[in-house]
């Protein structure tokens, strides 16, 4: 409660000090960032002393991670400010994506040419990427059993991998991880391949679009986004992880422990390749 010796809100109980040691970023850094950019902004004690929130460490720690990467400081708060305007991600990767990244364009395709753009990351991945960190949801447990072995071989040198769909039990004790999701979750109705890797990194989401029940599976029309932006990845890879975590997966704090230790991804995606890999799928050259 706030009264006379503590006007600021319950959840602001941090000193500057407290931020300093969580993050990293010296008080007077801090302090500069704050006259500078109004970053990170803190509510003020009737004495006039600093109190932070615990969702802002999140933030000067995400603004680190933008700017030791390359983006100018100013920039990547101003990207950490938006994504905290818009409010916690849906439980959903193609949601998460759609709402922290709208500059994506969101394409209809069928599932045939899906397959081909799934194959052609796993198949990169395979050939690039140094211990990723890997998600896939599949829409039927069926659809996972089809490619169990392919992505037992995807995990084999990943330092994590989770599955997602509609299993009966959660099995941590299998590579990758069988993650179960409720029957009323968004994710069952959505399609994902996440690889996030220093040298190789990818994302595609989509969802399928309702009324298609006439149709052969290879023919009904889903809406995705896909991109190798390594901040979209991330953003994709720690939505796959929150939905992990709400699924009661026990082992959460590993996958968010290498998301956040790990650089996003500083190589020039191999785009040319990865093109050739989709055109050869779809072409059904294989």
């Amino acid at each position: 409660m706030t009264g006379p010796e503590n006007d600021v809100s319950d959840d602001a109980h941090l000193t500057i000090g407290d931020v300093a040691a969580r993050t990293g970023v010296s008080a007077a850094t801090l302090r500069a960032w704050e006259r500078r950019h109004d970053f990170p902004r803190p509510e003020r004690l009737p004495g006039g002393h600093r109190r932070y929130r615990e969702a802002q460490c999140e933030e000067v720690k995400e603004v680190v991670r933008r700017r030791d990467a390359g983006t100018r400081l100013e920039a990547a708060i101003g990207d950490v400010l938006a994504s905290a305007r818009r409010g916690p991600s849906a439980p959903s990767v193609f949601a998460s994506l759609r709402a922290r990244h709208p500059e994506l364009e969101a394409l209809r395709l069928r599932k045939s040419m899906m397959m081909s753009l799934s194959w052609a990351i796993e198949d990169e991945a395979l050939a690039t990427a140094a211990r990723p960190v890997l998600f896939g949801n599949f829409q039927r447990v069926g659809h996972y059993r089809t490619a169990k072995e392919r992505w037992a071989e995807l995990s084999r040198v990943a330092d994590a991998a989770v599955v997602f769909s509609a299993f009966r039990t959660m099995r941590a004790d299998v590579v990758p991880a069988e993650v179960p999701l409720a029957p009323d979750a968004p994710m069952r109705h959505e399609w994902s391949v996440v690889c996030d890797s220093p040298q190789f990194c990818a994302a595609l989401s989509a969802w399928e679009l309702p009324g298609q029940d006439h149709l052969d599976n290879a023919d009904r029309v889903m809406e995705g986004m896909w991109s190798v932006d390594p901040w979209v990845v991330r953003d994709a890879a720690r939505a796959c992880a929150r939905v992990a975590e709400e699924c009661g997966y026990p082992d959460t704090a590993t996958l968010t422990s290498l998301l956040d230790d790990r650089p996003v991804s500083a190589a020039s995606a191999p785009m040319l390749t990865l093109f050739n890999r989709i055109i050869a799928y779809a072409d059904d050259v294989r």
